[in-house]
């Protein structure tokens, strides 16, 4: 929340000192008049003073207003999405107020100083013939358009061949520097080269809906060009911010399941347990959770218990050693047959270097060593035994799974390396009752562990948990990615607004000398289309080379489901064409409106 503060302050000074040029633009002729009729600059400055105090105080006064009525309905959404619970009452934070006008009063003051700058450095015969000044035709820069194209490539490249989640985030935001880098470079360079292109095509340019709107793109593309590329960097910002967040909170329950899959999973350590003790300790664990069951009067589904092994191997030819090196990273879990049998029901019987295997990002031969202890896969399972893990963020690139005959296997391989494999005794229980029961269940068998012999985790614990931090996820995704589109739609507006303006001129020139109503429209759209769709395109591709990366990186929080990705990403992008259409067509009747077109 507080990186999200950070992106709506920034956002506000961007959109507020956008909107301040707009405007001020469209006054540069006024100003100039004022100052032919007899106003000497120090009024004007008194009248952009008051001016600025007048706005300031509405927006202010207002915007704050309106934040208060709005808060308890934000709040509301917040805490339904996070499954929290809802507290009646009505507070004001007055500190959040007062931190609010502090803002807006500082970006109000940062304008009116850039304002009265302007002002300052201004010629009065400069404002007044402002409106006319022509521009220059633009030269294509091929060095930009081949820089454009190298880092956008590498930019794609690097999100393709991404491999595992944590070289995705690694190199996310190098890849995200590396587009923009490129999107800016294609659009001030690019896009002037793409409308030379259509110029030089006679079938296409020597048409009247072509001519007009080609020729006024091409002569105004230097100040084009930028906005064009913030329009798709931001349009960008709308799919992956949404896209990502409403993903992540629609897949929460597979990967509850997957992260807990059983009520309560009770983890009893016995790294530094002597051998001779662990039977005694492992039945008293057992116990306690049989008899805080019974003390709970909650009837257990499920009561399963083993004893695994876990350590982390690097592997390099066909060996695992169990010391940081170079290699694959791979997290192994040891289960004896015993076990193996009891929990799944499958009756195995393994010779000591024979193991069972289920392998994930890995690729073994028959017969493979950890460290010098050799052993041959006998088999492969597909139904080894889930285990509950609290961490939200695996550090491991790979997974291997392994079947062993006997305990006494588990031991030749921790002699090897008795800090790194770590052994313990699990519980798994499942239990009847509603969430709120099942929660409950976990207080009493806390409280009858006084020495701390064992920790206790809880499906339904980590849910509370999860819906909050997913629920804020996707609260902050959907704030920022309206915002994200509000800034969108007034960029595209400003801009096709002033646009209109400048071609009002141009557009009664031409229907003077012969150029229908019809004609005007149409080339009215054709140029319209072109500003607004080159940008949505290009979003919409960036997306696409991204998602592999962005695959990878909600692997981090358990999100392996690629097609509730997709779809997730594919209905953003239809809701975000929808309202991109929507605003195309208000700012194209606008557009025309000014020209004099309809």
């Amino acid at each position: 929340m507080y990186l999200g503060r950070l992106v709506v302050t920034l956002f506000s000074a961007v959109l507020l000192l956008y909107a301040n040029s707009f405007v001020m633009k469209r006054r540069r002729r006024e100003l100039g008049l004022y100052n032919i009729l007899g106003l000497e600059k120090r009024h004007t400055a008194r009248l952009m003073v008051w001016e600025t105090l007048y706005c300031a105080a509405a927006a202010i006064v207002g915007g704050l207003a309106a934040g208060v009525l709005l808060s308890k309905l934000v709040l509301l959404l917040l805490l339904q999405l996070s499954h929290l619970p809802v507290e009646y009452g009505f507070e004001i934070s007055l500190s959040g107020m007062a931190d609010t006008a502090a803002l807006f009063g500082f970006l109000f003051l940062l304008t009116l100083v850039w304002n009265l700058f302007g002002l300052l450095r201004s010629r009065p015969v400069e404002l007044l013939h402002s409106a006319s000044a022509g521009e220059r035709e633009p030269r294509t820069r091929r060095l930009l358009v081949v820089l454009g194209a190298v880092t956008l490539g590498a930019g794609y490249a690097t999100a393709l061949t991404v491999e595992d989640p944590f070289t995705a985030l690694a190199y996310f935001f190098l890849a995200v520097a590396l587009v923009m880098v490129g999107t800016y470079c294609l659009f001030t360079a690019g896009s002037i080269a793409l409308l030379k292109h259509l110029r030089n095509s006679p079938r296409y340019y020597y048409q009247p809906k072509h001519f007009t709107a080609v020729a006024g793109l091409l002569y105004r593309m230097k100040q084009n060009a930028v906005g064009l590329a913030n329009i798709c960097i931001l349009s960008t910002m709308v799919l992956v911010t949404v896209s990502t967040t409403v993903s992540l909170y629609a897949g929460l329950e597979g990967a509850l399941e997957r992260m807990y899959p059983y009520d309560v999973d009770v983890v009893q350590s016995l790294d530094e347990v002597p051998p001779e003790q662990e039977t005694t300790l492992n039945e008293d664990t057992l116990e306690r959770v049989q008899a805080a069951a019974a003390d709970a009067g909650r009837k257990v589904e499920l009561l399963q218990w083993s004893t695994p092994g876990d350590t982390v191997g690097y592997y390099t030819g066909n060996t695992f050693t169990l010391v940081a090196q170079e290699g694959v990273s791979t997290e192994i879990r040891l289960l004896t047959a015993d076990d193996y049998g009891r929990l799944t029901g499958h009756t195995v019987d393994l010779e000591p270097e024979e193991v069972l295997v289920q392998a994930e990002n890995l690729d073994l031969p028959d017969t493979f060593y950890i460290e010098d202890l050799p052993f041959h896969i006998a088999g492969t399972i597909m139904d080894f035994p889930r285990y509950n893990s609290s961490i939200l963020i695996s550090g491991q690139t790979a997974q291997l799974f392994l079947v062993v005959a006997d305990e006494t296997v588990v031991s030749a391989i921790s002699d090897r390396d008795a800090s790194r494999v770590h052994r313990e005794f699990r519980v798994q229980v499942d239990l009847d009752g509603t969430e709120e029961e099942k929660l409950a269940f976990v207080d009493p068998l806390l409280a009858a562990d006084a020495n701390d012999v064992y920790s206790v985790i809880s499906h339904q614990d980590n849910a509370v948990d999860l819906y909050t931090m997913y629920g804020g996820f996707l609260f902050l995704g959907v704030f920022l990615g309206l915002l994200f589109l509000l800034s969108t739609v007034l960029i595209i507006y400003y801009k096709q607004i002033s646009e209109g303006y400048e071609d009002q001129r141009r557009y009664q020139i031409m229907q003077q000398v012969g150029m229908s109503p019809r004609e005007v429209r149409s080339s009215i759209r054709s140029q319209v289309l072109l500003v607004f769709f080159l940008p949505l395109v290009t979003a919409g591709i960036h997306v696409a080379a991204a998602f592999p990366m962005l695959c990878k990186l909600l692997e981090l929080f358990n999100l392996f489901d690629v097609r509730l990705f997709a779809l997730c990403a594919a209905g953003t992008l239809l809701v975000f064409c929808a309202i991109y259409a929507l605003v195309y067509g208000l700012t194209t009747r606008t557009y025309s409106r000014i020209v004099g077109g309809q």
